[in-house]
């Protein structure tokens, strides 16, 4: 009975969990400051994607709500540019 419930552990344990991930999109202005407030930021992708451009973040892939806070907390707008998934104009 041991050996079974070993090899049930053991197995269990082998297979990574998933994760899951979330996109964001930006929604406001380029204001100093404002990339990395989370209330500027909608869940989902951009309609049609995002038109290429660097004045904007666009799109950024997070674990959830919570995660985008935090990795937002502290940012100045450069840094949000550049941990974007994409930027647009």
């Amino acid at each position: 009975m041991m050996v079974l419930a070993l090899v049930i552990g053991v197995a269990t344990m082998s297979f990574k969990m998933a994760s899951s991930s979330q996109v964001f999109h930006y929604t406001d202005t380029a204001d100093p400051g404002n990339f990395a407030n989370p209330a500027n930021w909608e869940p989902g992708g951009v309609t049609g994607g995002c038109t290429p451009g660097e004045t904007y973040p666009c799109e950024i892939t997070v674990e959830d709500q919570q995660d985008l806070i935090t990795q937002l907390d502290g940012k100045d707008n450069e840094d949000v540019l550049i941990m974007a998934d994409n930027t647009r104009d």
